[in-house]
């Protein structure tokens, strides 16, 4: 793995495609994961337009494989789905079914070749 990788970079509200990103170090409760293939959502798009001052890389919407999971090294190799919600699972909305709806959730930025997973350990990624 080289140590840089690519994105989408959106700055002053211009999109361009760097290769000098750093790759993410994984916290000791994260999966580090290759992405294969990253959507691009409305969001994204609202993003571009000026929705929110935003710069930085986009998306959020990803299919990829685990390369490193220090709490669980047997993950490395599965493949996984992420969104871009992570749910707290605990107030009342998320166990009310509505997790996307929370305000206990955190927000992931993936449309890397590489990126940090959060906690891959609580039910929040799915693997085929």
């Amino acid at each position: 793995m080289s140590e840089k990788m690519q994105g989408v970079w959106l700055q002053d509200r211009k999109l361009s495609l760097r290769h000098d990103l750093p790759i993410p170090i994984p916290g000791s409760n994260d999966a580090l994961v290759k992405v294969h293939l990253g959507g691009i959502c409305a969001t994204d798009l609202e993003m571009v337009r000026g929705y929110y001052p935003f710069n930085g890389v986009l998306g959020h919407e990803f299919v990829g494989r685990v390369v490193d999971c220090q709490r669980d090294p047997d993950r490395v190799g599965q493949r996984v789905v992420g969104e871009i919600n992570m749910a707290c699972k605990e107030c009342p909305t998320c166990r009310a079914g509505r997790p996307t709806h929370t305000f206990g959730r955190d927000i992931i930025h993936t449309r890397r070749r590489i990126a940090v997973h959060p906690s891959m350990h609580n039910g929040n990624s799915q693997q085929q």
